[in-house]
Parts: C-alpha cells; sequence; structure tokens
C-alpha cells in the first residue's frame, strides 16, 4: 500500500512582506522560469526585500504550496493561478494579501483528497480552532494541540511536525488583511471584532465556495460553516452581511429560497474567475 506524506508544517519564513516582493519579481519571469539563486540575485540589483533571506528554498516552497508557482526545468514560474493573481486582483499588496488567506484557507478543499494533509489542512484547522474559541481566544499551544490530536484522528498520522511557530506561519497571514482578522493579548488569539468582511475577501471566499460546486452553492449549515472560518465570523453574525453584499454585487447572484443560493454569474477579474472555474 502507497503511504501518503504528510505536511503540516506553515511555514513563518513565507511573511507577507517578502512573498508580496518575491510575486512582483516573479510576474517579470517568462515561462521558462528563474533559479532560487538568479531570483536572489535579481532581488540585489533592484534592492528587493527578498535579500533578507540568504536561501530562497523555503519561501518558494510555500508559494508552490498555495498554488502561485510551480517548478520548470530551470527553476520556478508563476502557475495558471499565479498569472490570473497578476492581472486581476493581486495587482495591490493588500488584495494579495487577502488572495493568498484565500488559497491558503481553501485549496485543501479543493484538492479534494482527504487521506493527505498539506499546509493549507493546517491553516484551516487554526481558522476552525479561533473562531470555535470565541470571545475567550485561544493560546498558540492549545492549538498544536489540538491540531496534533486532530491530525492524528483524520490521518493516523504518527508524526506531526507542526509547533507554535506553525501556528506564526497561520496568524501573520491573519493579521495582514486589510481588516485584521485576528487580535492578541498577551498569548491568547481572539477573533477581530468585526461583523462584516471586507469586500474583496467577500468576493474571494465565495468564489472558492462557488468553485466547488461548478459555479452554484446552497448555503446550508456546512457551506455557512466554510466561509465562516474563511473570514473568521459566526456564521448566525455573516448571514446579513452577504445578504448585503450582494444587493451590490455584479458577481454573485443570491436566490432568495432555503437555505439561500447563491450563483456566481460573471467577473471581469481574472482572478476570481481563476477559482471559480480551474482552481478545482
Amino acid at each position: 500500500m502507497k503511504s501518503h506524506v504528510h505536511v503540516f508544517h506553515t511555514k513563518h519564513d513565507f511573511n507577507p512582506k517578502l512573498a508580496w516582493a518575491a510575486f512582483q519579481l516573479l510576474a517579470e519571469v517568462d515561462s521558462d522560469g528563474i533559479s532560487a539563486t538568479n531570483l536572489h540575485n535579481v532581488a540585489k540589483a533592484v534592492g528587493s526585500p527578498l535579500t533578507q533571506r540568504s536561501n530562497l528554498s523555503k519561501l518558494l516552497g510555500s508559494m508552490q504550496d498555495v498554488g502561485l508557482i510551480e517548478k520548470t526545468q530551470d527553476g520556478v514560474v508563476l502557475s495558471e493561478g499565479g498569472r490570473a493573481l497578476v492581472k486581476g486582483i493581486g495587482g495591490y499588496e493588500i488584495s494579495f494579501r487577502a488572495a493568498v488567506h484565500c488559497l491558503y484557507a481553501w485549496k485543501w478543499i479543493w484538492e479534494q483528497n482527504p487521506r493527505v494533509a498539506s499546509p493549507s489542512w493546517s491553516y484551516r484547522q487554526v481558522l476552525r480552532q479561533i473562531l470555535d474559541s470565541g470571545s475567550a481566544g485561544i493560546d498558540p499551544d492549545e492549538i498544536v494541540l489540538q491540531l496534533v490530536f486532530a491530525a492524528e484522528e483524520q490521518f493516523k498520522a504518527v508524526k506531526v511536525s507542526f509547533s507554535r511557530s506553525s501556528v506564526s506561519g497561520v496568524t501573520m497571514w491573519l493579521e495582514s488583511q486589510a481588516l485584521p482578522l485576528v487580535q492578541k493579548e498577551g498569548h491568547r488569539i481572539r477573533c477581530q471584532n468585526a461583523s462584516t468582511p471586507m469586500v474583496d475577501s467577500m468576493r474571494l471566499h465565495l468564489a472558492a465556495l462557488c468553485g466547488l460546486n461548478s459555479g452554484e452553492v446552497v448555503l446550508d449549515d456546512k457551506n455557512m460553516q466554510l466561509l465562516a472560518e474563511s473570514v473568521l465570523i459566526r456564521s448566525d453574525e455573516l448571514v446579513s452581511s452577504i445578504e448585503d453584499f450582494m444587493h451590490d454585487s455584479e458577481e454573485f447572484l443570491l436566490i432568495s429560497t432555503t437555505p439561500n443560493r447563491v450563483i456566481f454569474k460573471d467577473t471581469k477579474d481574472p482572478f476570481i474567475e481563476w477559482i471559480v472555474k480551474s482552481a478545482v
């Protein structure tokens, strides 16, 4: 029987500042790709923040984990999703951060391979634990223990490589959003006190959900929970935000049924289109 290679660690080296810097440089690379060494040399030439790292392998590895880049014979190049992000919402750093959060939160679900763990699975688990902790919040050590237990239960994993630094690999992206999704009080992490997601956040996560179901989705308890975890807002508080968003949306249509349905109509943004039509 083939053994599965599980990867649980979410690398803290993959931080928003360096990821954006790498993304900008890779946007200029042709389809042959570029090696990590040559990318570092380009970073030196243009004074990029990437020069803070002597070795870019971990950073590029994480960009591959979330689906932004892929390997070529000569090194790495932006993936189809990465190229769509360049042409679309990823033209601005804050929107790029929202897109990476979306990719991290949904990629494991999109892949539909429940027997293999990935950093995206861990990312989603951390989101779930933070949301479930409510106003009390949760300590990073508690997150680690709960995730290890969940991994052992779901994957029968003997060794789970996930630590406090792995938690930081998630929370720094949550903190970097236009409206930070978490706040820290001492060692505890809790949801930010917000009841309405940012517009781009709503677009991305609705697209991610619609992409799972050929562009149309029923907002039943399961799907509402997936959305709630993605934006770190309780599902019962999220309903009105979705309805308000739909009033002005040209990309999605809300059908008032029991439960409600959302239909993806069309978009001018290549990345949103890629999520709905190509990500899964």
